[in-house]
């Protein structure tokens, strides 16, 4: 990924995570992160509280990263990952 500011990843508990996974592990994680992403558009997930709205809303800038432009990619992500750690520590 290039180098935006303030899209540090590695700095993300989930960074080690996804580190510690064995290859066979990585394709069943980006599918079952596909199949909730498509559940999360389809309206099967849905979001009452504020905190998790926010979870979504930086999830959909992320998967409109993912396929659109890579270079908002490292910022996306960023962003998601911030409101995920943010949700868990709040």
């Amino acid at each position: 990924m290039p180098n935006t500011p303030g899209a540090d990843v590695r700095q993300s508990p989930y960074a080690s995570k996804l580190a510690s996974l064995e290859p066979e592990g990585i394709p069943a994680l980006a599918l079952a992160a596909l199949a909730l992403l498509d559940a999360i558009n389809a309206g099967k997930v849905v979001a009452t509280e504020p905190g998790s709205r926010a979870l979504l809303e930086s999830l959909y800038l992320l998967q409109d990263a993912l396929h659109g432009a890579s270079d908002a990619l490292p910022a996306a992500l960023a962003g998601f990952l911030s409101t995920v750690e943010g949700a868990s520590h709040g």
